[in-house]
């Protein structure tokens, strides 16, 4: 949905005509509860939802007050609804009949750093629920946005994209249950 050419809607297979909202006939609850679900997913909440904000969606969706790189700058309404958001879809999936069967994962990651000021280490928080396996884990390896990609390759037998081919990417082997 980001891409130009899905926001201009040139190739209707490929437009934004088919993205669908979370409620409503063919939305991700509906979906959920009916377990009619593709083997991946990706879930993107829109940006008030997202705790980006957006400068039409009232004062709760309002963007970060400063812009300065701080925790004071952002607006805590966003926070608050992006973790209720959240909260909402991890408990649909977790109460869809699709949770239930096989081995599924859920993972969420953010896109924003820690707002440190110096050194600003740009770490994001990324977390792996799974159906399976041991929980509770934490992971001491460092993982960057193309281990997650190669992960999922590798647990669908694809082939390797880009910098997910490179040799320092690890697969998140720790996090998915893997022994390695």
């Amino acid at each position: 949905m980001y891409f130009k050419s899905v926001q201009d809607g040139g190739d209707r297979n490929n437009s934004l005509a088919n993205v669908v909202g979370f409620e409503g006939k063919g939305g991700l609850y509906d979906d959920l509860s009916s377990g009619r679900l593709p083997a991946l997913s990706l879930i993107s909440p829109n940006q008030c939802n997202d705790q980006h904000g957006r400068g039409n969606g009232g004062a709760q969706c309002a963007f970060d007050p400063t812009t300065d790189g701080s925790q004071g700058g952002l607006n805590p309404a966003l926070i608050y609804i992006g973790d209720l958001t959240l909260k909402t879809i991890v408990a649909a999936i977790h109460n869809s009949p699709a949770w239930r069967d096989g081995r599924n994962a859920i993972v969420v990651v953010w896109d924003e750093n820690d707002y440190s000021f110096a050194p600003n280490v740009n770490k994001v928080l990324v977390i792996v629920d799974t159906n399976y396996g041991r929980h509770g884990l934490k992971s001491g390896k460092f993982y960057t946005h193309f281990s997650l990609t190669k992960t999922l390759e590798a647990g669908f037998g694809l082939s390797c994209l880009n910098h997910a081919c490179d040799e320092n990417v690890d697969v998140m082997l720790d996090l998915f249950g893997g022994d390695r």
